[in-house]
């Protein structure tokens, strides 16, 4: 299949909403991706409330260098304080790449330890070396 990124954008700080959301969807589709899909987020439960709009943009493994090109993209969007990468992942080895801090603060335990060993054993494929150059 290929790669999978979450991308969250916090509804909450961002007062151009569509404007944000256009861009992102136009960057992507241009960059050639194979599928982009939206969801809102919502936790009211802790003091601090969430309320993200979660972009999960797909990447097919022969689209490699358009997926790169989006993450240099993304990297440029830091202008925007409200768009964050949560997560990378590989679909068909459920392999995550790379993860955000708050993405591995709310997923199992036994998943981050593997993600960190992962991180930690730096043993990447070429391809590995490429994203997590442009994430880290």
């Amino acid at each position: 299949m290929g790669y999978n990124i979450e991308i969250s954008l916090n509804m909450l700080k961002e007062t151009k909403f569509s404007q944000v959301d256009k861009m992102i969807k136009d960057m992507s589709e241009f960059c050639g991706c194979n599928n982009i899909y939206s969801l809102t987020e919502e936790d009211g439960t802790t003091k601090i409330q969430r309320y993200h709009c979660v972009y999960i943009v797909n990447f097919v493994y022969d689209n490699f260098e358009n997926l790169i090109k989006f993450l240099k993209f993304l990297k440029f969007t830091k202008r925007y304080k409200s768009i964050y990468v949560e997560c990378l992942y590989e679909n068909d080895l459920y392999k995550l790449l790379y993860a955000s801090s708050f993405y591995l603060k709310n997923i199992d335990k036994e998943l981050s330890k593997k993600y960190t060993k992962f991180i930690q054993e730096k043993n990447f494929t070429p391809n590995e070396n490429k994203i997590l150059k442009e994430l880290i």
